[in-house]
């Protein structure tokens, strides 16, 4: 024996393997002993050291149980000594799977988990040995700055830990990634994990997912060829005589099941190092008939073919007609460059924002239908005070967050009439104009349903193609309509979710309500009853 071997005890094992440990200890879960008989694909990820690791994944795979398992191990020998965070999207969340899973595991593994656990009393922290698991929701609260330009999360101050991971991603704030990475600001190990269901597709997980090397569970036929279910899918399922169905080869039709060799397998092994990435669907559990999720497919459950991708194939999808795509948007030019002035009477937009203000200026050309004059993105109130002038703007709405103070002195100052707008949730009314406050609030959801279909029924004109008309359209299509649920009500709402920049959709929706309901038209526009009549501009001479 080479006398530089070194023998390991099965303990010495367990301390450096999750999944040694996990087997070892001959673990209790609520599904039963742990074991890797059905749930193979769950070795790689439980095996694995990057410091960087995410899960896109369908509903019902263990994640969630091996990464709490993960943390629990991680914290007991060592690897985590300053702690744990595990986020849930809200602090009802984070409080149903303490009662509900948490604490049942520590009572069912006493000597192998239990007995390491120090009480604190409280369902949001566990101390482990001498580290914390921090159970915490991600909502943030706290509004700090002018107009409530930032929020904040008391219960993610004061927090030292080496792992951060994210359980359900996609269901919150986008705010809450940075702020909760910054609690590892002082660890050497930064391990961060993110698992989710995936909802919009380059949102959350699935944009997490793109930057990740692309892992997916590959089983070898006999034949030799690796089979990528998901990847194949639907022409993968075959039905056998009895209505249940199997995976098969796409290269010899044999059947491929979980006893077949199965690996995870990287699209991008050189991003390796940098992020983990792993996929993984029902057509992957033995749990799952592939003729049920093909059936759902082919028919989807109430018509909803999203929760379909999204929730059995672990994919994001969105349908045509809950997001606009660049395509839609660029078919709505015309061939007129960008103006530089108008000499007839003209509604404006505008989208405050820390780092610029977006304007959009145009008329009303007939009924529900509308020309943008100029699309612009400027530096500051006087900037925007130009342009009204040189457009003849007669009718505006701005955003009135974040900086209520400075765009109230604005709407002050400028001879026209100003409305600012401030969106709400309330469906009973799609816009409330206020005369006296010269407020407008509008249904957030109905507001950008309404410039949807300007743009998917090309009753929207735009100048001709270029640089600011193409970030124009990528804004306008960086928001998707989602079906989200009150879990305290159980009402089921659809909303709109910010998918990147919107600064110029919500300048056209600033722009939509400026210019309909009889506020604004063109010179050259029908004849129509007015609800409201709006007097010349009268712009001091400067």
């Amino acid at each position: 024996m080479d006398s530089t071997e070194i023998k390991l005890s099965p303990q010495d094992v367990a301390s450096r393997d999750c999944w040694y440990w996990c087997n070892l200890s001959a673990l209790k879960l609520q599904s039963g002993l742990f074991t890797g008989i059905k749930h193979e694909y769950q070795l790689g990820p439980m095996m694995s050291k990057a410091r960087r690791k995410c899960y896109k994944k369908a509903t019902g795979g263990g994640f969630s149980e091996i990464e709490i398992l993960d943390s629990i191990h991680g914290m007991r020998y060592g690897r985590y000594p300053q702690g744990v965070l595990y986020l849930f999207p809200t602090n009802d969340d984070m409080l149903e799977f303490s009662k509900s899973r948490f604490n049942p595991l520590i009572s069912a593994n006493r000597r192998a988990i239990g007995s390491f656990i120090r009480s604190t009393d409280m369902a949001s922290l566990k101390r482990i040995g001498d580290s914390f698991l921090y159970l915490r929701g991600a909502t943030l609260t706290q509004r700090v700055g002018e107009g409530f330009s930032a929020k904040e999360s008391a219960k993610l101050r004061s927090i030292q830990v080496d792992c951060v991971k994210f359980d359900e991603l996609d269901l919150m704030a986008e705010d809450v990634r940075t702020k909760a990475l910054g609690r590892m600001g002082h660890s050497t190990v930064k391990r961060e994990v993110y698992i989710s269901n995936p909802t919009l597709p380059d949102y959350g997980i699935d944009a997490v997912w793109n930057e990740s090397d692309q892992r997916s569970y590959l089983h070898r036929c006999p034949c030799g060829n690796w089979v990528n279910a998901l990847e194949t899918f639907p022409d993968c399922v075959a039905v056998r005589d009895d209505g249940t169905g199997y995976v098969r080869c796409m290269k010899c039709g044999r059947e491929v099941t979980e006893r077949t060799i199965g690996e995870w397998v990287p699209a991008y092994p050189d991003r390796s190092n940098d992020m983990e990435g792993y996929q993984w669907s029902h057509l992957t559990s033995s749990f799952n008939d592939p003729a049920e999720i093909l059936e759902n497919y082919t028919n989807p459950p109430k018509g909803n073919l999203d929760d379909v991708y999204r929730l059995r194939l672990g994919l994001a999808h969105v349908s045509q007609e809950d997001k606009l795509e660049i395509s839609q948007v660029l078919e709505c030019c015309n061939r007129d460059l960008m103006a530089t002035s108008s000499g007839q009477a003209t509604a404006m937009g505008v989208d405050v924002g820390k780092h610029g203000y977006h304007v959009i200026i145009g008329i009303r050309t007939g009924r529900d239908r509308f020309e943008l004059l100029k699309v612009a993105c400027v530096g500051d109130w006087p900037d925007i005070h130009d342009l009204a002038r040189k457009f003849n703007v007669n009718s505006a709405v701005i955003d009135i967050r974040p900086y209520e103070s400075a765009a109230r002195m604005f709407q002050k100052s400028e001879p026209y009439r100003i409305f600012l707008c401030e969106y709400t949730e309330n469906p009973t009314q799609e816009s409330v104009w206020d005369n006296k406050t010269m407020l407008v609030r509008a249904y957030r959801t109905g507001i950008f349903d309404t410039t949807h279909r300007l743009i998917s029924e090309h009753r929207l004109s735009i100048p001709r193609e270029c640089p600011e008309i193409k970030e124009f359209a990528k804004q306008v299509c960086a928001t998707a309509k989602v079906l989200e649920m009150n879990k305290r009500t159980g009402d089921s709402v659809y909303r709109y979710r910010k998918l990147g920049d919107e600064h110029y959709r919500n300048a056209l929706n600033y722009f939509y309500l400026a210019a309909s309901g009889g506020r604004i038209v063109s010179a050259k526009s029908f004849t129509t009853p007015q609800r409201q009549l709006v007097t010349d501009n009268n712009y001091a001479r400067i």
